[in-house]
């Protein structure tokens, strides 16, 4: 109940603070959708003025399943890493659903103004977007420097040019063996 009410109010507060976002899912009033998170199932259904309330639903009319790669990429790269999610329906209902979550945007500094004041809401989002670019940089550039090491320094995995190389001669080969057993071929009626 804490997760749906939490999930329920987060969503429904980014649709009313992206313009036209809501007013895009009331044409599926009725319709339900399930948040599959493989340890806990949340069910919703879209209400009358196109925001989420709790339900309970056998047959859900929609299902996003996340991925491990947007567990992952959620934090670093937001709505774009939804494209890693697992959808199955109505295929009307996800394509809406897909064009309200592209839209939806967190409008952080409006939260954030009414405790701290504008000018240190406007502060902190910019604060809070620098460090999560820094962060991004970080770990990319760390997964950059560990492969590097991975292929040149300890040599646990091959270069990609080292690969299509090794590649290339494999087919080399079979076409030789392949030209070697024709002409075994062509030679053994001649034997018997």
């Amino acid at each position: 109940m804490i997760a749906e009410s939490f999930l329920e109010r987060s969503l429904n507060h980014l649709l009313r603070q992206s313009p036209g976002a809501a007013e895009a899912l009331v044409r599926h009033a009725g319709a339900s959708v399930r948040f599959d998170l493989a340890l806990r199932q949340l069910d919703f259904r879209i209400a009358d003025d196109g925001c989420f309330s709790e339900a309970v639903v056998d047959v859900p009319d929609a299902v996003i399943r996340p991925t491990p790669a947007l567990v992952a990429r959620l934090p670093f790269f937001g709505r774009d890493a939804l494209r890693l999610a697992n959808y199955s329906g109505d295929p009307a209902l996800l394509a809406t659903l897909d064009r309200v979550f592209k839209q939806l945007a967190w409008d952080v500094e409006a939260d954030l103004a009414p405790w701290v004041g504008d000018i240190a809401a406007h502060r902190l989002r910019t604060f809070g977007r620098d460090t999560l670019t820094g962060v991004a940089h970080t770990f990319s550039a760390l997964g950059r420097n560990a492969s590097e090491y991975m292929v040149e320094e300890a040599e646990m995995m091959a270069r990609g040019v080292d690969v299509t190389r090794f590649n290339r001669e494999v087919d080399v080969l079979a076409d030789d063996v392949a030209r070697l057993d024709a002409r075994l071929k062509r030679l053994e009626p001649d034997a018997a």
